[in-house]
């Protein structure tokens, strides 16, 4: 994925990981998606028998799913968390129109943490990851992240990195 199209990267600013959700929590939309599309096919000769009103009903049906099943995927695909030498980007598409991007230098960064709870996400190794940042900052935090721990430590290198490189000049 092309980051460069969805945030602004500082001169000489190189990007480390870029973190997706794992798509299995995503599995129901996706698969809600996917019958939405298929519905107006299953429908297609009762549909037709209709005439006009049935061919407006049959792309109604297939033009709306389509739309909602392109919106899941950008939602998916472009809420991602930025880790670059410098800062820290989370960038969250929530609708077609709707995104919020938040970032945080590492000096800004409190604390790193990961949670995994519950049956499935122990098993298929997904959790939540968020850093916690020094004042009045909203946390940034991404969920149903792939191999948390990787991700807590690579933040937590780069973060301590910056600290050890400050106090030694």
């Amino acid at each position: 994925m092309n980051v460069s199209k969805l945030v602004q990267l500082k001169p000489e600013e190189e990007v480390i990981l870029v973190v997706h959700q794992s798509l299995i929590p995503w599995w129901p939309k996706f698969l809600l998606a996917i019958l939405w599309v298929l519905l107006p096919f299953f429908l297609l000769f009762p549909l037709f028998q209709m005439r006009f009103w049935g061919v407006m009903i049959f792309l109604a049906l297939l033009a709306s799913g389509a739309i909602y099943a392109w919106r899941t995927f950008l939602a998916w695909h472009r809420s991602i968390f930025i880790i670059t030498d410098r800062r820290i980007i989370d960038h969250d598409q929530r609708g077609l129109f709707s995104r919020v991007v938040s970032e945080a230098p590492f000096s800004t960064i409190q604390d790193v943490s990961y949670k995994i709870s519950g049956f499935w996400p122990t098993v298929l190794r997904y959790g939540d990851v968020t850093v916690q940042i020094r004042g009045n900052a909203v946390n940034l935090e991404i969920f149903h992240v792939r191999r948390p721990h990787h991700v807590h430590d690579l933040l937590n290198d780069l973060r301590l990195d910056l600290e050890e490189n400050s106090e030694n000049p």
